[in-house]
């Protein structure tokens, strides 16, 4: 009677930690504590079954008493194939009482024999715990250090501390998935860029995520949210309609779906996209509403980007059809015959191409450089370099709007220069400098100078520089602003063209 109502105390204590709620851990060791103490036990374990490792499921060593740092390190995971008591409980499901390892059948010649030798276990009980709708969730077991069978009053009060671990066991499981489920949550709402609200209509409590304070320019609980401090952030020229359309999803029971801008008072405007549903009681009236805010400032941002660059697209497709039809034009005006216009004309779309290319691949800041510029058309024309002399800075920024003709008037000089000129005559040679400076007008100015030494002018020459002359001396003052002349020399060509260039190279 002694022994019984002491045990009964055990379990009652034993109870009261699980009530108080405290650490899993502390709580563990007092059930292995109190298993101990009603089997009359040397050693005692506690294991959770997860059932997602492998066919089977296996078992985690939760907590242990007396066992080596060796043997809990084997017993750590229990699989269903392995020759434990344990393992033959997972298996069977039923309550496994071996009183002498030495003469049990299915522990001879096996693993967990040695270590039950190595830790000075002889006998051995595990009992299967479950959960309260009775899926297997655990074990709980018992070891001695001689040849032992428990009684049928033990092996009673020993189910009864079996149901207390079962339910601590199931409920560190449902804490630990409810933490992991809330985690994964909260990631997903930090990865998704989601500021959450849930307001109390009847109340008028609301509570906000910390990136919802974060969308409207408060620092985290800044302020008490409310519907007013929402409201108060929304730009004024928005205002209006986005409480007009969650009155209106309010009345019509749908969802309140709009986009607003907000104003912050650093003076920053911020794009927002609300979603969320209003819920209601039995008679119809407004209780809550949850919902969720994104900022869609960047992709509001791309989407004028994005219109910008198709009206670009279309002014410079409009601008290319131009260029390519007076090409065409003057070329077929100034083509002997066909297979002429054929040469020259393909000749001319390949420069454009080449600077249509150039052109596709500069973001928002950056330019077409004349070096590059005027190294790429010398390069399409084979020229050898070791007559040519560049001399001038290197990254001078020419107008977007500008590179086109500029490209068609290059594309000419180094053509004829090689049909006609320095890049087609042994001992001639070719000489092209340039420099920046600010001119009367305050805006910078380009000056190129493309000079042609040692070359014997042909009779012809003139009449071949015709279409290239025309685009000097004409297109690029009309097009560019451009200061041009183009004189046919008795030992080559000398042009010189002046015209403005981007302002972003004044940090030069």
């Amino acid at each position: 009677m002694k022994a019984e109502l002491k045990d009964s105390k055990r379990l009652q204590a034993i109870s009261l930690e699980l009530i108080k709620d405290g650490r899993p851990q502390a709580i563990y060791g007092t059930i292995l504590d109190g298993a101990a103490a009603i089997m009359r036990s040397q050693f005692a374990s506690l294991q959770m079954l997860h059932a997602d490792r492998g066919a089977g499921g296996e078992l985690c060593l939760l907590s242990y008493r007396g066992f080596s740092d060796e043997a809990a390190q084997f017993w750590h995971w229990v699989s269903v194939d392995q020759a434990s008591t344990c393992a033959l409980a997972l298996r069977t499901g039923q309550r496994v009482v071996v009183s002498d390892i030495e003469t049990t059948e299915f522990l001879q010649d096996t693993a967990d024999l040695a270590y039950y030798r190595q830790t000075g276990i002889r006998a051995v009980q595990t009992t299967p715990l479950h959960s309260r709708v009775g899926a297997l969730i655990g074990m709980l077991s018992t070891h001695w250090r001689h040849v032992h069978a428990p009684t049928e009053r033990e092996l009673r009060l020993l189910d009864v501390l079996a149901r207390q671990a079962a339910d601590l066991i199931e409920r560190e499981r449902v804490e630990t998935a409810l933490r992991t489920s809330e985690e994964r949550l909260r990631t997903a709402v930090e990865v998704g860029g989601l500021g959450l609200w849930d307001w109390n209509v009847l109340t008028g409590d609301v509570h906000w995520s910390d990136a919802h304070f974060r969308m409207l320019g408060y620092g985290a609980d800044e302020v008490t949210p409310s519907y007013e401090r929402w409201s108060a952030r929304i730009h004024p020229d928005d205002r209006l309609e986005a409480e007009a359309v969650l009155q209106r999803a309010r009345e019509t029971h749908s969802e309140f779906v709009t986009e607003f801008r907000t104003l912050h008072p650093n003076g920053t405007v911020r794009w927002l996209h609300g979603r969320g549903r209003f819920f209601y009681d039995e008679q119809g009236q407004t209780v809550r509403m949850v919902g969720a805010i994104t900022d869609t400032t960047e992709r509001r941002q791309w989407e004028d980007r994005q219109k910008v660059l198709i009206a670009e697209l279309q002014h410079r497709t409009r601008n290319l059809m131009a260029v390519v039809r007076a090409v065409a034009e003057t070329t077929a005006r100034r083509s002997k015959d066909l297979m002429d216009f054929n040469t020259h004309f393909g000749s001319r779309l390949s420069a454009l191409g080449r600077v249509q290319g150039l052109l596709s691949r500069l973001t928002d800041q950056q330019r077409v450089a004349f070096d590059e510029l005027v190294r790429a058309e010398l390069a399409a024309v084979d020229a050898d370099m070791g007559r040519v002399r560049l001399d001038g800075p290197a990254g001078v920024k020419l107008r977007s709007s500008t590179v086109q003709t500029l490209t068609m008037a290059l594309h000419e000089l180094a053509t004829n220069a090689v049909e006609y000129g320095a890049l087609g005559q042994a001992g001639a040679t070719l000489s092209v400098r340039w420099h920046i400076e600010a001119g009367k007008d305050q805006k910078l100015w380009l000056h190129i100078d493309w000079h042609e030494n040692g070359v014997r002018m042909p009779p012809s020459a003139a009449e071949s520089a015709g279409h290239g002359r025309e685009l000097i001396e004409r297109a690029l003052p009309y097009q560019l602003e451009a200061k041009t002349s183009f004189a046919l020399g008795p030992d080559g060509l000398r042009c010189t063209i002046a015209m403005p260039v981007s302002e972003l190279n004044m940090a030069r």
